[in-house]
């Protein structure tokens, strides 16, 4: 029962967040994202409540490195000066490495194990989405 409420909160959510029919933007892959995750890992309704603000927490901190790094980038155009990659490979894998104990705190270790690959997992399913799109244009 728990997870039929779940994903029907899910669901709904999806549907309210989904732009017009045929456009998908950032907030409708997200709630895609968070449905992908959720099924993958099987996540009660109590892990769940314990599991998103974390993984919420995750993503900020993963988005402020990628924004930092685009800037980074943009700079290189003006100054010729490219940017150390290295040192953003490395402090990403800081923030992974830091988030599976956290993720291992809030979850079961075999579901905590799993994230990393399954968020690869909705990624080259997305991006395969996306191709097949762009070739039936």
């Amino acid at each position: 029962m728990n997870k039929l409420l779940l994903f029907g909160l899910i669901y709904i959510s999806v549907s309210f967040a989904s732009p017009a029919k045929g456009q998908h933007g950032p907030r409708h892959i997200e709630a895609l994202k968070i449905e992908f995750i959720t099924q993958k890992l099987d996540l009660s309704s109590e892990e769940a409540e314990k599991f998103w603000p974390v993984y919420n927490n995750y993503q900020r901190e993963l988005n402020t490195l990628f924004r930092e790094r685009r800037q980074a980038r943009l700079q290189q155009r003006e100054t010729g000066t490219p940017p150390d990659e290295l040192k953003f490979e490395s402090r990403m894998l800081d923030i992974k490495k830091r988030y599976k104990k956290e993720f291992q705190e809030v979850l079961p270790p075999q579901k905590a194990d799993m994230l990393y690959p399954v968020e690869r997992e909705f990624r080259e399913r997305l991006i395969n989405q996306l191709r097949e799109r762009g070739r039936g244009r």
